[in-house]
């Protein structure tokens, strides 16, 4: 899990935008920065989080790939695209909160929550802002701080 979460928060911005353009790998990304932040600033070990995180990731991908595969575009299936747009707003949330708290516990200058909840929700224009961040963050070695 670790390498996969560090191989896409090292990749350039250009390669991101690319990928997040799919659709799928946003909540990837989204994962990744919330595994290998929290993991930065030695939050404890907490698998409530892990497993939450890892579900609100998962259901969304595994929907639309039904959607790709099966072609079902119908009022039954509302209540499930309704839980994955859910569970795509509770992992921005949470994405963006572990980004501020990094950011704060490192003593780097930050936005705030809701400006970082935005800047993940217009990924296309802010992704070339939180992006070599995120790539410094990871490349960080932790006895500099």
């Amino acid at each position: 899990m670790n390498k996969l979460t560090q191989w896409f928060l090292k990749l350039p911005p250009f390669k991101i935008f690319l990928l997040l353009l799919l659709g799928i790998p946003i909540y990837i990304w989204w994962f990744s920065i919330i595994y290998q932040l929290d993991k930065k600033i030695n939050e404890p070990s907490n698998n409530l989080k892990f497993w939450l995180v890892s579900g609100l990731t998962i259901y969304p991908i595994i929907y639309v790939l039904y959607m790709f595969f099966t072609f079902s575009f119908f009022i039954p299936l509302m209540p499930f695209h309704l839980l994955a747009i859910l569970c795509g707003f509770i992992l921005m949330t949470l994405t963006a909160k572990s980004y501020v708290n990094f950011e704060k516990k490192k003593g780097y200058s930050t936005h705030s929550v809701f400006e970082v909840f935005l800047m993940l929700w217009f990924y296309i224009i802010c992704v070339w802002s939180l992006q070599p961040k995120l790539n410094a963050y990871v490349n960080e070695n932790p006895d500099q701080n």
